[in-house]
C-alpha cells in the first residue's frame, strides 16, 4: 500500500523521497590552499640543483677590526694585552677605547702586543679598562720598508643535505568509475597533496635539522632549516616589542649586504607590526610577487618585504609560545633550494602493484636548503604583543 501525501507537496515530502538534487560545488575548497610562501619564493627566484645528496659552500669575510683589552693598561705601558692576537700586525694603527690612537711595532706571537703612542700627536696618551674596544683603523710604514706581514682569513666550508619527501596516493578502479559530487577523486587527492607535499618541504625549510642516518640498507637524511643555520642575529623579544626595538633589531641584521629583505612573520608577529607601523606600510600584489602578499616596511633607508606566514602558529591560537612570536628577516639573495637532478616535486604515476585494481601516485622531492652567511639574516622571538 503506497505512502499517502494529504497536503501541499514540499521539500520535506522531497528529503523523504530522497529525490532532492543537491547542489554541489564542482571544487572542493582548501583549508590551507597555499601554505609555502618561502618555497614559492625560492622556486621562483634561487632554485639551483645538485650532483650529491650532500651539497657544500664556502663561506668568507674579510678581517676582523674589533678586539677586546682583556688587561687594564695604564699611561706607561708599551705593551696591552688583547683577546685575539692573530688579529695585530707591526704597523696596524688601532683605536683604543673609541679615542686614543697606537701603533703595533711588531707582530705578535702571543696575546701581549707591542706598541707605541704616535709620534708628534698633540693628545696625551690615556689609560685605559680591562674589555675596553680595540678598533684597528689602518696601517703605516716607513718609506723604503719591506713588506708586512701576511694576514687572511680561511675560508670556512659549510654543508647541508638533500632530503627525501614523498607523499603517495591512491584510489580503487571502482571508485574512479563511481560518479561523485564534488571533483572526482582522483584531481581532488592529487590537488591536496600537492599541498601537503609543499608544506613539508617548507616546515622542514625553517625548522629542520640536518642529519645523516646510515644504520640502514641505505642513508636517510633530513635538510637543516633557517633556524639551526642562523646564530648571530637572534633576539627574544620577551613579550611586548616595539617598533624603536624592531628598527634597532633591523640595524644590525642590515650590518651586511644589501638594504632590501624578505621577512617571514608570524600572524602574531604580523598583526604586531600592522599595529606598529600603522600608515607605514604599503602593500604589494604583483607579477614580481609570485601570487604573494606583500607589505612593505621601510626605515632609514632598509627596504622589508614583509610576509604573513601562517604556518608560524601552534595547534592552540591562544599559544602565543615558540614559533607563534616569531619573525625571520631573511636576504632572499643568499638562501636557495637545492634540489637533486630531475627530483624536484615530480609526479611519479602508477608505482601500484602490476596486479592491484586500482592506481597510486605520488609526489617526490629531494631537496634542500642553502642559507649563506648567517649574518646576513636574523629572527625575532618571544613576541607576544
Amino acid at each position: 500500500m503506497p505512502t499517502m501525501v494529504t497536503t501541499t507537496r514540499g521539500t520535506g515530502v522531497l528529503n523523504t523521497e530522497t529525490r532532492r538534487k543537491r547542489d554541489v560545488s564542482p571544487l572542493i575548497a582548501q583549508l590551507e590552499p597555499d601554505a609555502g610562501p618561502l618555497v614559492t619564493l625560492l622556486m621562483r627566484l634561487r632554485s639551483k640543483s645538485t650532483t650529491d645528496p650532500k651539497f657544500e659552500w664556502f663561506e668568507d669575510e674579510l678581517l676582523p677590526r674589533f678586539d677586546i683589552l682583556s688587561v687594564a693598561v695604564i699611561v706607561a705601558d708599551a705593551t696591552i694585552t688583547v683577546t685575539n692576537y692573530k688579529y695585530f700586525r707591526a704597523g696596524d694603527i688601532v683605536r683604543v677605547n673609541k679615542d686614543e690612537l697606537l701603533r703595533v711595532t711588531a707582530t705578535p706571537t702571543t696575546t701581549t702586543v707591542s706598541i707605541e703612542t704616535l709620534a708628534g700627536v698633540a693628545s696625551a696618551a690615556t689609560a685605559a679598562a680591562n674589555g675596553s674596544q680595540l678598533h684597528i683603523i689602518g696601517n703605516s710604514n716607513e718609506e723604503g720598508a719591506t713588506k708586512r706581514s701576511l694576514l687572511s682569513t680561511q675560508r670556512q666550508p659549510k654543508f647541508n643535505y638533500c632530503q627525501i619527501f614523498r607523499h603517495p596516493f591512491g584510489y580503487t578502479g571502482t571508485a574512479v568509475a563511481t560518479d561523485q559530487y564534488g571533483q572526482k577523486d582522483p584531481e581532488a587527492e592529487k590537488a591536496k597533496q600537492l599541498i601537503e607535499h609543499k608544506k613539508d618541504i617548507e616546515l622542514s625549510m625553517i625548522l629542520g635539522k640536518k642529519s645523516e642516518y646510515t644504520g640502514g640498507t641505505h642513508p636517510e637524511r633530513t635538510t637543516g632549516g633557517i633556524e639551526e643555520f642562523i646564530a648571530t642575529n637572534v633576539q627574544d623579544m620577551g613579550g611586548t616589542m616595539t617598533e624603536a626595538e624592531f628598527n634597532d633589531f633591523m640595524r644590525r641584521v642590515f650590518r651586511y649586504g644589501s638594504n632590501e629583505r624578505i621577512c617571514l612573520l608570524s600572524p602574531l608577529m604580523s598583526t604586531v607590526m600592522s599595529n606598529l607601523a600603522a600608515g607605514k606600510l604599503q602593500t604589494r600584489s604583483d607579477d614580481k610577487t609570485y601570487g604573494i602578499t606583500l607589505s612593505r616596511y621601510q626605515s632609514a633607508g632598509r627596504v622589508i618585504e614583509l610576509v604573513e606566514h601562517k604556518l608560524l602558529n601552534n595547534d592552540s591560537l591562544t599559544d602565543l609560545s615558540g614559533i607563534a612570536g616569531w619573525g625571520l628577516i631573511l636576504d632572499i639573495a643568499d638562501l636557495a633550494i637545492r634540489y637533486m637532478n630531475g627530483r624536484f616535486t615530480i609526479l611519479k604515476e602508477n608505482i601500484q602493484a602490476n596486479d592491484e585494481d586500482g592506481k597510486t601516485d605520488e609526489y617526490l622531492s629531494e631537496v634542500g636548503l642553502q642559507l649563506e652567511l648567517e649574518k646576513k639574516h636574523g629572527q625575532v622571538t618571544g613576541v607576544t604583543d
